[in-house]
């Protein structure tokens, strides 16, 4: 009876702390916009081009692209072979839905589980070891997490929300967290013969992974022409992107775009100009690549039937 109350306590803290963080995030952004002009927003979309539009698009998918090297690791670990066409259908698709979802891959390791299970032996544990990769989705994050407190102390952000330091060392603890783990549990994949090189290789990529998402962003901000420089977005994203992680909200959304819009209103760029750099790397790295994948998934369902 006890266990079942706090197991019943602890899924209710679950979801209890996103919504309360959400009602708070709200009336933050409604201080944000008290002032907003809609009409300025939208003189700033009437000056992007098609050109622009596609660029983004196009730099959305070259930061989505590093995501694909977990599944070229994941099919390694299994040994089998997919072709690269197929391969790289099955990752946009399960990256996409991974990121539009959120709560920690759970959608992205369900596909690639779809996916795989036909091409391996039931004697694979390939739930486990598909659900152990998503640990490693946080390590990039993680490393730039200590490249921000080490070297960017000084971002105007910090200075004007110090509790952030706290969450942003919580995120930068989490690599060498997970690397004592990985150094005491020697058979981490449950695969024999295993290469412990694959713990380096993921957090590569993962690094790539967050800092192409960093430079996805500082492309919006030269096509929009914002007045802001690398040195200052860069711990805008990472700060942002950890208050994202944090929340437990899907996506990030809200807390990761208060942070962000909390950021740029330091360096005195106008909210309006700042919303639609927040919705154009909204649309083009998380609903783009899901529109992209759907029909993957949907072709896959309807062959299966």
């Amino acid at each position: 009876m006890n266990n079942w109350f706090k197991k019943s306590s602890i899924k209710r803290l679950k979801w209890c702390i996103p919504i309360i963080l959400i009602i708070l995030i709200v009336f933050e952004l409604d201080e944000i916009f008290k002032d907003f002009n809609w009409k300025v927003l939208e003189q700033h979309i009437d000056r992007l081009s098609f050109i622009n539009i596609v660029t983004v698009l196009l730099m959305s998918l070259v930061a989505l692209f590093p995501m694909h090297f977990y599944d070229v690791i994941l099919v390694r670990l299994f040994k089998i072979n997919i072709p690269n066409k197929k391969l790289l259908l099955y990752s946009l698709s399960a990256n996409a839905y991974s990121n539009f979802v959120g709560f920690g891959g759970v959608a992205g390791a369900t596909l690639r589980t779809y996916y795989y299970k036909k091409y391996l032996h039931d004697d694979i544990p390939y739930i486990q070891i598909i659900a152990k990769l998503s640990l490693f989705f946080l390590t990039g994050l993680s490393l730039l997490c200590s490249v921000i407190l080490f070297f960017f102390s000084h971002s105007l952000l910090f200075l004007e929300l110090k509790w952030m330091k706290i969450a942003v060392w919580s995120i930068a603890l989490y690599t060498p967290f997970l690397f004592i783990i990985l150094f005491l549990k020697k058979d981490f994949w449950n695969i024999r013969k295993t290469r412990r090189t694959f713990f380096l290789e993921l957090m590569i990529i993962s690094f790539f992974e967050w800092l192409f998402v960093t430079g996805c962003v500082w492309g919006i901000t030269l096509i929009l022409h914002v007045p802001i420089t690398l040195e200052q977005l860069f711990p805008i994203v990472v700060i942002s992107s950890c208050a994202g992680i944090i929340s437990l909200i899907p996506g990030g959304i809200g807390s990761f775009d208060l942070l962000f819009l909390t950021g740029f209103e330091l360096y005195g760029i106008d909210t309006e100009l700042s919303l639609l750099v927040i919705l154009l790397y909204r649309l083009s790295y998380y609903v783009f690549p899901v529109l992209l994948g759907t029909p993957v998934v949907f072709i896959k369902l309807f062959k299966k039937g």
